[in-house]
């Protein structure tokens, strides 16, 4: 008796991401969920939007009443150098996150590119030639009207906060403390305020609800030492991450100048998506 033996298929081939491109197009973005393109079609003309709300189940089936974000590139980190990294995407990549370690390490601000003080991360900002702008330290619970006036205005917001395995914002008392740049906002149909953020350990761009990012940043109580580093030396200021230098309750707000003249970047308000459901 003969049979007839269907042979397996071959695996799909792997998608090496590490070789597309950081800058649009995006097209990487919707390989392997092709159901994304069908949800978020108001974000249809911002890809990378279009699929991190769908990831976040944010405005799929209704557009919010308004969404606004700065289009910056996205910048991967290497050890754990994330609030440079925020630092070099606002700035377009110039300087890079490692030169702005070596200036930080220099200062005495860090070992191992960790920055566990919000002011010290701060000065190192407003030391950048390419920067050109007005930045201050706020103080206190950013679920509040003057962090959503200041985003809604155009300003970016760096924020330490505790990172959960999907990188959105979680409650672990600072033991998780990561830091993003929020580049943006979105109001849905239910007037709930989100903020749009990159971060530097994922290409997609985060949509979190401001309130549950400003519990994540007010819970940064203690510094737990990262399994990866556990014979490092990391620099606390006094006081620790909840004292007076350090990181909880506290955010960087920044306005960059409308003619700003930061290298290779030209003004980041030409480069936005806003969408205006009422417009």
């Amino acid at each position: 008796m003969s049979h007839n033996i269907i042979p397996i298929p071959p695996p799909a081939p792997i998608v090496n991401t590490s070789t597309l491109p950081s800058t649009p197009p995006y097209a990487y973005l919707t390989v392997g969920v092709p159901s994304a393109v069908q949800e978020c079609r108001w974000a249809a003309d911002s890809p990378e939007l279009q699929i991190s709300c769908f990831f976040s189940c944010v405005s799929e089936r209704k557009p919010p009443k308004k969404c606004v974000y700065h289009q910056l590139a996205p910048i991967l980190q290497q050890g754990p150098t994330c609030g440079f990294v925020t630092i070099s995407m606002l700035l377009r990549g110039n300087p890079s996150a490692d030169t702005l370690f070596r200036q930080a390490k220099a200062r005495g601000f860090t070992a191992m590119g960790e920055m566990f003080s919000a002011g010290n991360l701060m000065e190192v900002l407003k030391s950048q030639q390419e920067f050109s702008g007005q930045c201050y330290l706020f103080e206190g619970d950013l679920n509040c009207d003057e962090i959503r006036r200041e985003i809604m205005s155009g300003a970016c917001l760096i924020v330490p906060y505790d990172s959960d395995v999907n990188h959105a914002p979680c409650l672990k008392s600072g033991h998780k403390a990561h830091w993003a740049l929020i580049v943006g906002y979105l109001i849905d149909d239910n007037d709930q305020f989100f903020v749009i953020a990159r971060q530097g350990k994922s290409r997609h761009l985060g949509i979190w609800s401001l309130s549950k990012l400003a519990a994540s940043n007010a819970n940064l109580k203690e510094f737990s030492q990262p399994k990866n580093y556990a014979d490092a030396d990391f620099i606390l200021s006094e006081g620790g991450i909840a004292g007076p230098r350090g990181l909880c309750r506290r955010t960087i707000v920044i306005h960059l100048d409308v003619n700003g003249n930061t290298t290779n970047s030209g003004d980041i308000h030409g480069t936005q998506f806003c969408f205006n459901s009422s417009s």
